[in-house]
């Protein structure tokens, strides 16, 4: 058994909405966790709330999330196809089954969940095999701000997560569950560029904000060419193979 993986180089995106709002472009899709727990309200008041982005650019949306408070406020300001249920039990929604998804996202979810294989098993139930895109976005486990705060003697984790993915451990999950994996990417939230001058207040406050981000402005890209999986997080696409159809 060989513990010892040879990481590729893939493409790096920054940030994780672009690409995935560019892959719903005119597609049905299916939006699993489309409430964003705690900063929802924000987020759609500033235009920045992923089901919103979606809802732009995309043939037809649903979203489902276990959050029924957040999911009775997105109601509120005119999304429809919405239900508040359990990833993990899309099985028990034939309204869910009755439609056809070109593409279903997941971002941000599965460390969510404490069982990450029975929720890729009750989604096979919404996906057309060769054909349904299952998108999935997970934190990575060597992102360079956790290691960094691992030299503090802290582990920088979501409260609520409960695993930590790798290039190699989300490969393994999908395929282990009956998924071809398609593509993959390494999203980074790393602002490499020097703060904008007109965000500062003050030349001081500007000088400031220069020298705290120049270390991380300095590190990152160098540890970006020894591989990409120093970023923040990995984007993965699966399906079902195609020969299971009929």
């Amino acid at each position: 058994m060989n513990p010892f993986m040879k990481l590729p180089r893939v493409p790096i995106v920054h940030g994780r909405s672009d690409l995935i709002i560019e892959r719903c472009e005119g597609k049905r899709v299916l939006h699993l966790g489309c409430v964003d727990a705690g900063l929802l309200t924000e987020r759609y008041r500033s235009g920045q709330l992923m089901h919103q982005k979606i809802h732009g650019v995309a043939q037809s949306l649903w979203g489902v999330d276990i959050d029924e408070e957040g999911i009775a406020f997105l109601r509120s300001v005119g999304f429809d196809n919405l239900l508040a249920a359990d990833v993990c039990q899309l099985d028990r929604y034939p309204e869910l089954q009755d439609q056809t998804f070109d593409v279903v996202v997941a971002s941000e979810v599965v460390e969510h969940l404490q069982n990450p294989g029975a929720f890729l098993e009750t989604v096979k139930v919404v996906m057309k095999p060769g054909h349904t895109e299952l998108i999935i976005t997970v934190p990575n486990a060597f992102r360079v701000g956790t290691l960094l705060w691992m030299f503090r003697g802290v582990e920088f984790v979501h409260p609520e997560h409960y695993y930590w993915f790798s290039y190699y451990t989300i490969q393994n999950l999908l395929r282990s569950n009956g998924f071809d994996i398609h593509e993959l990417y390494v999203y980074s939230l790393q602002q490499l560029d020097p703060p904008a001058r007109e965000a500062a207040r003050s030349w001081p406050g500007y000088i400031r904000s220069y020298l705290r981000a120049l270390p991380r402005r300095l590190v990152v890209p160098l540890l970006y060419k020894i591989t990409p999986f120093f970023g923040e997080g990995i984007i993965i696409v699966g399906k079902l193979p195609g020969h299971l159809q009929g």
